[in-house]
């Protein structure tokens, strides 16, 4: 605060959009009205700084190319959209938020200390989420909310966690990224009383995960320990042996979820109506290979291509695949720009972990970033939680974060140079 008062009239202007952005982070996952809210008033001081004080140079943003050219093909594929204009007031409320969240930490953010508020604001945000879920959980069965069960399949699963995000899938794929970003600070941190915060929100985040009885977050999880066993400790792997034992000793409701993951059942019918929704998005691309169906629009075309779904009207919103339903929707050049942004940024991520005389921050910005990346394309096999405007948020946030790190090393390795070269 008092930064905030001895500072310029521009340095004020600049620090009004940080901490809306901070809001933003905050009721990103928490509530969607206040998160809107915060939003629009970052671009609302943004706007204000840029006509009042300018917004200096433009930085070399990574990846600016592919982001931008997906959000174009997104819009361009709105021409094919049986909805063009439903198609169009979700193309802003998704794709146009993304980028702004995006485009907003890039230029208004400054320095490590300001990129660690944010991630502090999420990691505050997911502490809340934690809590209000274990809350839920305990009084699902005398709340009667024994929602996003399926009993037939399942007898001894009686409920499963969705704290804020109103699905249990969405709420595994926001934890698993904070996961990424708890371990990460874990690993990185030079406090040990900050590592002990991360270490309890990490196991926080893991109780809740476990309560979500998500498979494909389970499958995410371990994909996590792998990448964190290469960049970190290869002595993570031995957690892969407590598995067994929790097959052989514990028969539950999350040993049949596991177990399920390696078997089919006909009582299990996710898999044969995700198998279903995969043909028809493949159907679309054949059908639409350039331009897509139009961004938003599988839940206006998957009845003509499903008889079955026709008849019983009932809307499936997405395909339960990420990379089938992003190709669907926006064709192959959409799909082209989001693989090339998608898992750069993994890549940009792991480039940066392979140099030396990075800060604890910025090496831990970077394994968030990759994990990210691995997290949500695991999950991605089996569903599509970036359909989610908050969870689409958080993996931008964690973009613009690592981008606006990313500048600031160009910048200083630059710096660098000249100065050598003198």
């Amino acid at each position: 605060m008092n930064q905030y008062k001895m500072s310029s009239p521009a340095e004020r202007a600049r620090l009004r959009v940080v901490y809306a952005l901070l809001g933003t982070v905050f009721f990103m996952p928490v509530n969607l009205i206040a998160m809107e809210i915060c939003l629009a008033l970052a671009v609302v001081f943004a706007a204000f700084c840029g006509w009042k004080y300018g917004f200096g140079p433009a930085p070399s943003i990574p990846l600016l190319v592919p982001a931008a050219g997906f959000c174009f093909a997104a819009l361009l594929s709105l021409v094919g959209s049986p909805h063009g204009l439903m198609g169009f007031a979700f193309y802003c409320f998704t794709i146009v938020q993304y980028a702004l969240l995006y485009m907003l930490v890039i230029f208004f953010v400054r320095g490590q200390a300001e990129r660690h508020l944010l991630l502090t604001g999420l990691f505050v945000s997911a502490a809340v989420v934690c809590l209000y879920g274990l809350y839920q959980y305990a009084h699902m069965l005398t709340l009667g909310e024994a929602a996003w069960v399926d009993n037939s399949a399942f007898p001894l699963l009686q409920r499963r966690m969705y704290s804020t995000l109103y699905n249990p899938n969405l709420l595994s794929a926001f934890l698993l990224m904070v996961m990424g970003a708890a371990a990460s600070m874990t690993i990185c941190t030079g406090h040990r009383s900050h590592r002990w915060l991360y270490v309890g929100l990490f196991a926080a985040l893991s109780l809740c995960l476990i309560l979500t009885y998500s498979r494909g977050a389970w499958l995410s999880a371990a994909a996590l320990v792998l990448f964190f066993g290469f960049v970190w400790d290869k002595r993570l792997w031995a957690l892969f042996l407590l598995v067994p034992p929790v097959l052989l000793f514990y028969r539950g409701g999350v040993t049949n979820r596991l177990m399920s993951i390696f078997s089919y059942s006909e009582a299990d019918t996710s898999v044969s109506m995700r198998l279903d929704m995969w043909n028809g998005a493949l159907e679309m691309l054949g059908d639409h290979p350039v331009l897509g169906i139009g961004w938003g629009a599988f839940k206006y075309m998957y009845p003509v291509y499903n008889e079955f779904i026709q008849q019983a009207g009932i809307t499936i919103y997405h395909a339960h695949n990420m990379f089938f339903n992003i190709a669907a929707e926006t064709g192959l050049a959409g799909f082209f720009f989001f693989l090339w942004f998608f898992l750069g940024c993994g890549w940009y991520g792991l480039k940066v972990l392979r140099r030396g005389g990075l800060s604890h921050f910025d090496r831990a910005a970077a394994m968030t970033m990759s994990a990210a990346v691995i997290s949500q394309a695991v999950c991605g096999l089996g569903d599509y939680d970036l359909f989610s405007t908050q969870i689409s948020l958080t993996f931008w946030l964690l973009c613009g974060i690592f981008s606006n790190m990313f500048i600031d090393i160009q910048k200083n390795k630059k710096k660098s140079l000249r100065n050598n070269s003198q």
